[in-house]
């Protein structure tokens, strides 16, 4: 058997020569005769006399034992070590290999002399293989059904390091066959020598060519393979069309998954179709990387022209890809670019007709290489469900704040109802009922994320949302009764942001509400803490994410690290971290710390006013927020949004409006968890959101996984959005405060879209940091009826909201 990575470090190889083993013995031989004289201090000199320092001889007996051992060890584990890369090192660049009528030949001489020390010289240098191994595991499970066992072949699989790796994420012995392909008889020797002591009887090596194999025990191979993996062996395959081929017959049709990691170059012109869809982050090489690692393979007869992975992408919808770079030997600057984890399945991606005129297409099965979404449960919606109500379009909740909610009973199939589901997972929404069939799950629409309007966003703005669900329940008349997440038949949440990251963010949320328990669920979101994040992220969470958001979360693994820093990110968002250094910056935040620890609100009120509201509140702090270049860099606030606040009065007027109502008539301790995360840095679980409380998680846990419920990303703009709408489809709809960013084109390009997808009755609420927004005018020109909910007042300390952030909440219902 092939010793493992760490084995053959303390072990060696098998040929040890025979005067280390002497030199090693009489070593410790040595030591124990040293410690025995050293001891022999301590007899009897004279009867009645001991030696003078008996205590001391021990110890130096002892010390020098240790130190013997200790050298001996080095020096033993050194040599092995040194004999291991100067094997690596003779046969890899200096064995003359000779002339080889076919590749066989030529692989048996290049590594039948390294086979035995070939797992301990790679890791370094095959990264990625471990992930790769994780994320099809993961995937397995979630698409395994019935206690049924899966079929596994593994090409190029050489000594069968990857199958024994794949025991720890799923176990050997849980699949029906495992097949070893490769051509190389010295590392198959290896591999059937660790499999014999395993004991796995379920697993056949092959030396055979990857192109025709035989499997013995399957009569009939085509579409009878559950995953099929490839780990730096597309690379070396000089014919590798026909391969690809061939393992396109070989899985089943629409669950079989294809698992490959190999080192890569990208082409000059930028991403394929293919790739731009699965996810762009660092897959561009640049041009020295292009150049250089092509050449330097292909004397190895390894091969890295960009047409192998397009034709893999080609032949399969891609499901999950991580690009990355590996810093062999010399960090940052030797950088070998591969790609890990590259997860594919034959027909398991949603296709989005890009050409389809309504949102009632997204379901559909178009081969359409533009782009596709990738579906959460691994199941496609139907044709036909359709678009029916917007709810949140910037950042928001899905379900109410203080009970479960149901949506209102209608006749789907007729007049389908419209209506919002505010609070669930503090992220972009819309919910719909869709109009017949239903599915589970849920999926992420394609978008492009080379364009300006995604690429200009690094990470999510919003942690959680600055709108309070509570009133807008109050506004949008839900029932006792009602029951958002439940069994609604034709339930669906549609969710719209132009940011990708906010989605992104969404994402990991649905997965971890699918596959996570309530204790791991609160760590990472409701204390923004998880050491173990990676892990459970390709073991658990990567299954249910697109492959964007996949590698979204594995750039940004430490935001979840034991740091205060990262994991207050996680928690705020970009914007609200930055306001903690401007609170530390005023000197604020010891005081603030003990506003969401007050004993009572009386308490609250008199710390506000005495300690805090005079710092906050301060000249120098108004002067700096009464910019916009700061209010959008502190606030997201941007210049259009501004002028309509500073239009109707001061920006110290506008700081006092907001924050003295909810500091002296909300209480941070166990209700205004808005506050008390920005104060605190954390929940608390007396004060945090519905989904975070034991209860809540158990509800949504339940959506996650119910067959009635669907939930549908959009990377967009409401607009987009609006125009694939039916005609009056809608019958509720929340647009937040976006309008006042706009152009009067914009707000009337908007409103007209409002205006057509809104049916007769049906409603559109928003809010303004204006008490008097201008494009109240756009909305009653089309056919609006416009009232104020609520309007707050100047010097007033009663809040509109538990946020209070905006100064006005509006009601526009179609005439």
């Amino acid at each position: 058997m092939k010793p493992s990575v760490s084995e053959s470090q303390i072990l060696g190889c098998a040929s040890r020569p025979p005067l280390l083993h002497i030199a090693m013995l009489f070593l410790v031989l040595a030591s124990a005769a040293v410690a025995r004289d050293l001891s022999n201090n301590d007899a009897y000199i004279a009867p009645g006399q001991y030696s003078e320092m008996p205590s001391q001889n021990k110890k130096r007996a002892a010390i020098g034992c240790a130190l013997l051992t200790l050298v001996g060890g080095a020096a033993y584990a050194g040599i092995e070590r040194l004999k291991t890369a100067v094997k690596f090192a003779y046969n890899c660049f200096f064995k003359p290999l000779g002339l080889h009528t076919n590749q066989q030949g030529r692989l048996d001489a290049f590594y039948e002399g390294q086979a035995d020390v070939y797992d301990a010289t790679r890791g370094g240098l095959l990264r990625g293989r471990t992930t790769m191994l994780k994320l099809v595991a993961a995937e397995l499970r979630s698409r395994v059904q019935n206690g049924s066992k899966p079929i596994w072949i593994d090409v190029g699989g050489g000594t069968g390091w990857n199958i024994e790796q794949m025991d720890k994420y799923f176990g050997i012995k849980q699949f029906e066959r495992v097949y070893l392909i490769d051509l190389c008889r010295p590392l198959c020797k290896v591999a059937e020598d660790r499999f014999r002591e395993r004991g796995w009887t379920n697993v056949t090596v092959l030396c055979q060519d990857a192109a025709t194999f035989e499997l013995p025990g399957l009569a009939d191979d085509i579409g009878k393979i559950d995953l099929i993996t490839m780990s730096y062996s597309l690379s070396m395959i000089e014919s590798f069309n026909p391969v690809v081929d061939r393992l396109s017959t070989l899985l089943k049709p629409a669950v079989g998954l294809l698992g490959v990691v190999d080192f890569y170059v990208s082409g000059a012109s930028g991403p394929s179709a293919q790739s731009e869809t699965a996810g762009i982050l660092n897959y561009q090489c640049n041009w020295f990387t292009r150049v250089f690692w092509q050449h330097w393979f292909e004397f190895d007869h390894v091969y890295l022209h960009p047409c192998r992975r397009n034709y893999l992408e080609h032949k399969f919808d891609t499901h999950k890809v991580l690009n990355a770079r590996n810093h062999f030997v010399v960090p940052y600057l030797i950088q070998m670019p591969y790609y890990a984890a590259h997860v594919s399945a034959i027909g398991s991606n949603v296709l989005y007709d890009t050409a389809c005129g309504h949102i009632g297409n997204i379901g559909s099965n178009t081969d359409n290489r533009t782009g596709h979404g990738v579906h959460g449960a691994n199941t496609a919606p139907s044709n036909h469900q359709r678009l029916s109500a917007i709810t949140r379009v910037d950042s928001g909740y899905l379900t109410p704040g203080n009970s479960p909610k149901q949506l209102p009973t209608t006749d789907v199939t007729d007049t389908p109802a419209s209506v919002m589901a505010p609070e669930i997972l503090g992220v972009p929404a819309i919910a719909s009922s869709a109009s017949n069939k239903h599915t589970h799950g849920w999926v992420r629409m394609p978008y492009t994320p080379s364009k300006p309007e995604h690429a200009q966003f690094a990470t999510y703005i919003y942690g959680f949302t600055w709108e309070d669900p509570r009133r807008d329940v109050e506004v949008l008349e839900l029932t006792a009764n009602d029951n958002v997440m439940a069994h609604q038949p034709g339930l669906r949440i549609q969710c719209i942001d132009m940011n990708p990251c906010q989605n992104h963010l969404l994402e990991l949320k649905l997965a971890a509400l699918r596959t996570l328990d309530y204790d791991e669920f609160w760590q990472m979101f409701g204390c923004g803490l998880k050491s173990d994040f990676v892990d459970i992220l390709d073991c658990k969470l990567s299954a249910h994410l697109s492959s964007s958001a996949y590698q979204f979360w594995r750039g940004n693994a430490d935001t979840f690290a034991p740091k205060s820093s990262p994991a207050l990110e996680m928690l705020l968002g970009d914007l609200a971290h930055r306001n903690l250094y401007t609170t530390g910056w005023l000197g604020v935040h010891k005081y603030t710390q003990s506003l969401v620890v007050a004993k009572s609100l009386a308490e609250q009120r008199e710390t506000w006013l005495d300690k805090v509201r005079g710092r906050i509140l301060s000249t120098l702090a108004i002067r700096i927020m009464d910019n916009p270049v700061a209010m959008w860099q502190l606030l997201g606030v941007p210049i259009n949004q501004w002028n309509m606040l500073r239009s109707e009065g001061s920006m110290g007027q506008y700081m006092a409006d907001t924050i003295d109502p909810v500091a002296t008539s909300t209480s941070f301790v166990n209700d205004n968890y808005f506050y008390h995360l920005l104060f605190s840095r954390s929940y608390s679980e007396q004060c945090r959101p519905d989904y975070l409380t034991p209860d809540g998680f158990r509800t949504l846990k339940q959506a996650a996984n119910d067959t009635h419920t669907t939930f549908t990303l959009h990377t967009s703009t409401i607009l987009d959005v609006l125009r694939k709408v039916q005609p009056g489809e809608l019958t509720k709809a929340v647009i937040m405060d976006h309008m006042d960013w706009f152009t009067e084109k914009d707000a009337d390009e908007e409103v007209i879209a409002l205006a057509r997808a809104v049916r007769t009755g049906g409603f559109v609420l928003w809010r303004s940091a204006a008490r008097v927004p201008w494009y109240i005018e756009v909305f009653r020109k089309h056919g609006f009826a416009v009232e104020a909910l609520s309007i707050r007042k100047p010097g007033s300390l009663v809040p509109i909201d538990r946020v209070n952030m905006y100064a006005s909440f509006y009601k526009a219902t179609k005439l």
